[in-house]
């Protein structure tokens, strides 16, 4: 199960703050909201700090969206291609 909590920092910037498990189930939800943070122009600071567990699926998903959003919090037990071009603190 995921939890998401949006916080919009500034009119153009918004942290998508992720808790919990980051699966197959989670990502039609999750893409509902970058798609819909991407349509407005948003920043994205997306804050994995709060998951406990990222499927092979999930970590798919996060390389592919890596380019257009800053990742923030990286739990320990994941590494993501390029992590080191993005905001990985």
């Amino acid at each position: 199960m995921i939890h998401i909590e949006e916080t919009k920092l500034d009119p153009n910037t918004i942290t998508i703050k992720l808790e919990g498990v980051l699966d197959l189930a989670a990502l039609p939800v999750i893409q509902g909201v970058f798609e819909r943070c991407l349509k407005r122009h948003l920043a994205i600071h997306l804050d994995l700090g709060g998951l406990t567990h990222i499927t092979r699926e999930g970590r798919k998903y996060l390389n592919g969206i890596s380019q257009n959003v800053s990742l923030k919090h990286l739990p320990e037990f994941m590494t993501l291609e390029n992590s080191t071009r993005r905001g990985s603190n």
